[in-house]
């Protein structure tokens, strides 16, 4: 059984208008205070897109822009991989597809040159987003469990406050646009009791009290060969459990919970 989705990583400069106007009203639907400008001004700052689509009638349900920059960290070169706009739409949460295409992309870059370090550069304004780098990533930063080694913050700061500006706050190490920016529309992840009592969802609202009003918190995750390998392994394992449990559900087959 194949997945219901399909996901491709293409050159942002290769999309089409038709591509750009779904992808924005995809984002308008999940998100608030989505402008075309906006919207138009994050995604010509990235160098690629990879998009979600459905295999029966290849409707876009999801998409994630990306950037890639060479930085100094303490004398060594290093890529820096960053998420810019992400989203998939509601009906489509809980497939694997996204996660196996950026594991790809990145596994492709770390290819190009292996011995120099890659750093996946993450805005966080939602707990799902944040939980994509925890649950995946052990040297995430900032995470409740794990202290990074001397220099990773200073390291983030600068970078932080180079691409972003006025707009990052290092003392909360959060991001705060100036004028009207996406905010998770009401009822979309909301973090309720059930959600609050994850320690890592409750790390994140602490660190990023105002996610609500869209301050995004800004992470930094150090992406290891066996880290990479291990996620590219997890996600394929869970697209794997995924098409057998709706493979059961279509043959009639009651699937406990």
């Amino acid at each position: 059984m194949m997945s219901p989705l399909k996901g491709s990583t293409v050159r942002r400069d290769a999309l089409t208008e038709a591509q750009r106007g779904q992808m924005l009203a995809l984002m308008q639907l999940c998100y608030t205070g989505v402008s075309p400008e906006r919207f138009a001004e994050d995604l010509d700052a990235k160098q690629y897109v990879i998009l979600l689509h459905t295999r029966r009638g290849g409707e876009l349900v999801g998409f994630s822009t990306l950037r890639v920059a060479e930085e100094l960290a303490g004398g060594q070169r290093v890529e820096v991989v960053y998420s810019g706009d992400t989203v998939i739409h509601p009906d489509w949460w809980g497939h694997k597809v996204l996660q196996v295409c950026f594991g790809r992309f990145v596994l492709s870059r770390k290819l190009r040159r292996p011995l120099r370090p890659v750093h996946w550069l993450l805005l966080s304004a939602g707990f799902k987003t944040y939980l994509l780098a925890v649950n995946y990533f052990p040297r995430t930063m900032p995470r409740r469990d794990w202290t990074p080694p001397p220099g990773r913050a200073d390291f983030l700061h600068a970078l932080a406050a180079r691409w972003f500006g006025a707009q990052y706050d290092a003392s909360r190490g959060t991001l705060r646009f100036q004028g009207v920016h996406y905010r998770v529309r009401d009822g979309v992840a909301p973090i309720d009791r059930a959600a609050a009592l994850h320690p890592d969802i409750a790390f994140f609202a602490e660190r990023n009290p105002r996610h609500g009003e869209g301050e995004e918190l800004v992470c930094l995750v150090e992406i290891r060969w066996w880290d990479l390998f291990l996620a590219l392994g997890r996600s394929v394992s869970g697209q794997l459990r995924g098409w057998a449990r709706r493979g059961l559900r279509h043959a009639g087959v009651r699937v406990g919970t």
